[in-house]
C-alpha cells in the first residue's frame, strides 16, 4: 500500500471512530451551543462539566442519550483529574470561566490540570484540548511604544477597564495550558454579540484584533480546531465578517497560522478596516456601548480618556459576575 493512501486511509478511519468531548462551561450560552455543535457529528458523545445540575437539567438537551451529565466543582482537582480519567475522555473544548475563591481565574487553576488527565495524542493528531480565550488579553502588557503604536487596539473599553484583571488571568491560563499539552488550541474572539449576524468568521494574530464576533461563529471555529492537526498548537484571534457565508472548511485558514506572532503594522491596519460602523476608531467607544452609537453621535469619547463613572460601574458588574 502506497505510504500517502496509507495516511489517508488511517485518518478517515479515525474520524468516523466514536469519541467522548468534555465541555466544560457546559450551561453558559456559548456552552450550550458548543454541545449543540458537537451533537451533528453523531459519533460524538458529549460529557458536559457542570456545577448546577439542575439547571444544566433545564438548558442542555435532556432526550439525546449522547449527553452526559457531570456535577464536578472544577476547583477540586483531584476530582476533576480523576473525573476526566474515569470516563475516557478523548478531548476538551474548555468554555468555563469565572473566579475561585482566592479569586484566581478558574482557566488558571484548572484547565491545566484538565488538559493533562486527557490521553496523549501523536504529534501529527489534531488538538485534544481547545481553549475558548479573548481578545486583548497581552494589551494591559503592552510597553508604551506598542500602546501608541497601536493605540486603536490598546485604548479601549476591555482594555482601559480590565474587569477582576481577567484578561491578564486569561494569558496566564493560556500560557499554563501550552505547558501542560502540546495538543492544545486557544481560540480568542473579539467581542461576543448576540446581536451581530453570522458570517465569516476572519482570524488573525498579533492580538490587535477589534470588533464584533457572532457567538455561533465562535463555536464553529472551536469545534472545527477540535478535528484540525493545522490548529493544533496554535493561538489566534477571530471576528465575524457580516456579508459573507462561511466557508466550508477552516482547513486552509487554520494553516496560515503561525506559531509565533507579535503584533505587526499590515495586520493592524487590515483588523481596523473590518471594524463595524462608519466612524472605524473603537477609541471612541465606552464600555457598554456600541459601535452603532458612535456613528450617531451618542458617544464620542476623547481618545486616552479616564473612564466614566457609568463605565466603572459597568465594569464593576462584570467582574462581580465573574464571582458567581
Amino acid at each position: 500500500m502506497q505510504p500517502l493512501l496509507a495516511v489517508t486511509l488511517l485518518a478517515t478511519a479515525s474520524a468516523l471512530q466514536p469519541r467522548t468531548v468534555i465541555v466544560t462551561g457546559a450551561t453558559g450560552k456559548t456552552g450550550q451551543a458548543v454541545v449543540k455543535e458537537l451533537l451533528k457529528d453523531e459519533a460524538t458523545t458529549i460529557r458536559c462539566f457542570v456545577r448546577n445540575k439542575t439547571k444544566a437539567e433545564l438548558v442542555l438537551p435532556q432526550d439525546e442519550p449522547r449527553v452526559r451529565l457531570c456535577s464536578v466543582d472544577l476547583e477540586d482537582q483531584t476530582a476533576l483529574a480523576e473525573l476526566v480519567k474515569d470516563g475516557e475522555a478523548d478531548a476538551a473544548i474548555w468554555c468555563a470561566t469565572g473566579l475561585t475563591a482566592d479569586k484566581q481565574l478558574i482557566d488558571q487553576v484548572s484547565l491545566p490540570t484538565l488538559a493533562k488527565a486527557l490521553p496523549r495524542v501523536s504529534r501529527d493528531a489534531a488538538p485534544n484540548c481547545v481553549m475558548l480565550s479573548s481578545a486583548a488579553v497581552t494589551r494591559p502588557g503592552w510597553s508604551s511604544r506598542k500602546q501608541k503604536r497601536f493605540a486603536r487596539s490598546y485604548d479601549i473599553p476591555i482594555v482601559r477597564l480590565n474587569p477582576a484583571g481577567i484578561l491578564g488571568k486569561k494569558l496566564n491560563a493560556e500560557k499554563k495550558l501550552a505547558r501542560a499539552t502540546p495538543a492544545f488550541c486557544v481560540v480568542r474572539p473579539v467581542g461576543l454579540n448576540d446581536e451581530w449576524p453570522c458570517g465569516r468568521p476572519i482570524f488573525s494574530q498579533g492580538d490587535v484584533a477589534v470588533g464584533r464576533s457572532n457567538r455561533d461563529d465562535v463555536v464553529a471555529v472551536l469545534v472545527a480546531a477540535l478535528d484540525s492537526a493545522d490548529a493544533r498548537g496554535k493561538t489566534f484571534e477571530m471576528a465575524s465578517l457580516k456579508g459573507y457565508a462561511p466557508p466550508s472548511s477552516f482547513d486552509d485558514a487554520f494553516a496560515a497560522l503561525t506559531y509565533r506572532t507579535g503584533p505587526n503594522d499590515a495586520t493592524y491596519a487590515l483588523v481596523q478596516q473590518l471594524l463595524p460602523g462608519t466612524e472605524q476608531d473603537p477609541t471612541r467607544l465606552e464600555m457598554g456601548r456600541k459601535y452603532e452609537e458612535v456613528d450617531s453621535g451618542a458617544v464620542d469619547r476623547e481618545r486616552g480618556a479616564a473612564p466614566t463613572d457609568r463605565e466603572q460601574a459597568v465594569a464593576d458588574g462584570a467582574a462581580e459576575g465573574l464571582n458567581k
